[in-house]
């Protein structure tokens, strides 16, 4: 199993005022995506690889922090 970045409910400019569109945009795009890719990197090839998120936070106690 490899996990995606779902999509935003709402579009980036929705937030408009408090949070401009480029800053939604970069957060969302660029710093959300490099945490599901390096949860994927992570897994990859481990003996947790196809594990669910909830499977996963369940042992969560039981994993190596490096």
């Amino acid at each position: 199993m490899s996990f995606t970045l779902p999509a935003l409910p709402y579009a980036h400019e929705a937030l408009e005022p408090h949070f401009d569109t480029q800053t939604m945009q970069i957060h969302h795009g660029k710093h959300h995506q490099a945490y599901v890719d390096n949860l994927n990197k992570a897994l990859d090839g481990s003996e947790h690889a196809g594990k669910s998120l909830e499977e996963l936070m369940g042992m969560i106690s039981k994993l190596s922090p490096a």
